[in-house]
């Protein structure tokens, strides 16, 4: 007698695929290795075929599973609508939000805005991840990103937040022991503090308007973490490049001066990233209409974003 393929196998097979381990599937679907591995089982039991060839290292689709694996997407993306259209007609707003982005973003730009979004939504739980790597939304579970990185996956919905303009600083103290500054040659006569990969003999590129030059230094300091660098510079160690959203927050305290404030470093576009989901979820559509207004204002919006843009200027940097 022909039975009906039950949805949870056809779930978890599903899940392990798309994840890749038995692991990554069983935390996926709350349960344990065992059972999505008894899933699997009984789906090709049912099906009368093998789905997966499985070894100590990887796993491959067979023909069948290759044929079997969309239908098993759609019954997940089936599923995820009637959960969304559920979300849909609830009048509160609750739930949780999972955000990631860069520790200088992170620190300078989106504590104060999600800290003012969840007094007026506290039916609302926010997690933030603030890491200098790129993570990946589908992947990793994450609802948002706020990223210096253009996107190119067709899977990811991008709102242009802003920019990050980069600009030299260092302290009054600092400026007031050392030789003037009225060129960007003159800083290879001074102590220079380094966003990068760790690098101490590097090439800082500084532009005014057409004009490029590239000075060669030598770093008193390296780091990944703009914040680490900025206190350096306040210290009196020398002179950092950062970001404008982290730059102007100690200028305005008096604590960093700008140094050749008519050349700056490279931009970098800053996008509000989620996953595509038709529908939007009212929690992501709140976040949205909410969330980027305030980013727009807090970040650098030159005016000319197309200049900005340009292969001269637009290059990712870490840390930002």
């Amino acid at each position: 007698m022909r039975t009906n393929t039950p949805p949870e196998a056809l779930l978890a097979f599903e899940a392990l695929v798309r994840l890749g381990s038995f692991t990554a599937a069983a935390q996926e679907r709350g349960c344990a290795k065992s059972h999505v591995s008894q899933q699997l089982r009984l789906l090709e039991q049912q099906l009368g075929t093998v789905l997966l060839l499985r070894t100590t290292r990887r796993m491959t689709l067979t023909e069948a599973g290759h044929r079997l694996l969309p239908h098993a997407v759609a019954m997940r993306e089936l599923l995820e609508q009637v959960r969304l259209d559920a979300e849909e007609a609830q009048e509160s707003l609750e739930g949780s939000l999972r955000i990631s982005t860069t520790p200088s973003l992170a620190q300078y730009v989106l504590s104060s805005l999600l800290a003012e979004f969840l007094q007026q939504h506290p039916g609302l739980q926010l997690r933030l991840d603030a890491l200098n790597r790129l993570q990946d939304p589908l992947l990793e579970g994450l609802d948002f990103c706020l990223r210096a990185r253009t996107v190119g996956d067709d899977r990811l919905v991008a709102h242009p937040a802003g920019f990050s303009m980069e600009r030299l600083y260092a302290s009054v103290s600092y400026l007031a022991q050392h030789p003037p500054l009225t060129r960007p040659q003159d800083l290879a006569q001074h102590h220079v503090l380094i966003n990068d990969d760790f690098q101490y003999n590097r090439l800082w590129t500084l532009y005014r308007g057409e004009e490029e030059i590239t000075v060669p230094l030598t770093a008193q300091l390296c780091s990944d973490n703009n914040p680490t660098l900025a206190m350096a510079a306040i210290a009196g160690h020398g002179i950092c490049q950062l970001p404008h959203f982290v730059g102007e927050r100690y200028r305005q305290l008096g604590l960093l001066q700008p140094v050749l404030p008519d050349w700056h470093g490279h931009f970098s576009p800053i996008y509000l990233v989620h996953p595509f989901r038709q529908p939007l979820p009212r929690k992501y559509r709140v976040f949205i209409d909410e969330l980027l207004p305030r980013l727009r204002a807090a970040l650098y919006q030159p005016e000319h974003p197309d200049i900005a843009l340009s292969p001269a200027t637009a290059v990712r940097r870490p840390g930002v």
